[in-house]
């Protein structure tokens, strides 16, 4: 009699399974602001677009025709320009009289202007260790979460930067593999002095080794190149990164409820409808690369 039970509880589970979909609520359609702009030697980009309403599947609509203007503590002022028109990316170039647009210390305000709206914000470039060096040692991939198309073997990288005295540093590291950005909600690695958190005790310490091992999502082959940036960040946009790192992996059986995500712009006009969403950041960034050469690998890294 047991496989009879067991069968008319599996049609008792089945038959409950409905595809329901729920109402949500229409959105305002807030002025969105993706602004990372550091102090690099090359094009600063920003980008505006609109919210969607939850389950609109439409391409993300982008704003053009918007003057967007980013000034700083120094009296400089910085004209980003529609890099193509109604594209919604806006373009500042450096030139020779200015080759970056900014150094550490130095706090920035962002202007932006569309129809009748305007809405701003403001940061502070803060300061970044340099990284020592990159190192690698031979591994297998087995029990690996990487990406699909990594190798069953090839080797492991770490690197190694130490957190400035002084607690509070916040950091960003991003990683490149022969020029390409590891770029999926797992890679987004943040740092808060030499750990994951505040209140780590960390302050002061060479990154502890999870961080450092962030860099191999996946192994890596020989003549492979390898990049390495860490852009310092400001603790808001530290909890920015965070939360949004929540959401983007927030889904499966046991999921939370949706929350909303921290921003730092602002309209002008508290009482306009189209209020601002997203993140204006500026981050000084240190970097090194290294090419993956079997003679100069290490073994027993820890």
């Amino acid at each position: 009699m047991k496989p009879i039970y067991l069968f008319l509880l599996f049609l008792a589970l089945t038959s409950c399974e409905e595809i329901v979909t729920l109402p949500s609520p229409a959105s305002d359609h807030f002025i969105v602001v993706e602004a990372n702009l550091t102090n690099q030697n090359k094009p600063q980009q920003i980008i505006l677009s609109r919210s969607q309403d939850y389950f609109d599947q439409a391409a993300v609509p982008k704003i053009g025709g918007a003057q967007v203007i980013v000034s700083d503590s120094l009296g400089h002022q910085f004209t980003f320009t529609e890099k193509v028109a109604l594209s919604g990316i806006y373009v500042w170039e450096p030139t020779v009289q200015q080759p970056t647009i900014g150094n550490v210390g130095t706090t920035f305000n962002l202007n932006v202007k569309w129809q009748n709206e305007t809405v701003t914000a403001k940061a502070k470039m803060n300061r970044v260790p340099p990284i020592d060096s990159i190192l690698y040692q031979y591994d297998e991939a087995t029990g690996r979460q990487g990406a699909n198309d990594s190798p069953k073997n090839g080797y492991d990288a770490q690197f190694y930067a130490r957190d400035m005295r002084g607690a509070g540093d916040c950091y960003r590291v991003k990683t490149y593999r022969n020029g390409v950005l590891f770029n999926d909600p797992i890679n987004l690695t943040l740092v808060y002095d030499a750990g994951f958190q505040k209140g780590a005790m960390t302050d002061g310490l060479m990154f502890i080794l999870p961080i450092r091992r962030s860099i191999s999502p996946s192994l890596y082959v020989e003549n492979d190149k390898i990049r390495v940036e860490l852009w310092s960040i400001s603790e808001d946009e530290f909890n920015f990164y965070s939360q949004a790192r929540l959401e983007l992996n927030n889904a499966g059986l046991f999921s939370r409820p949706a929350a909303n995500i921290p921003t730092n712009i602002k309209n002008t006009n508290p009482a306009s409808k189209l209020q601002g969403t997203g993140w204006f950041g500026v981050s000084a960034v240190s970097s090194l690369e290294t090419v993956v050469d079997p003679k100069k690998a290490r073994t027993g890294l820890k």
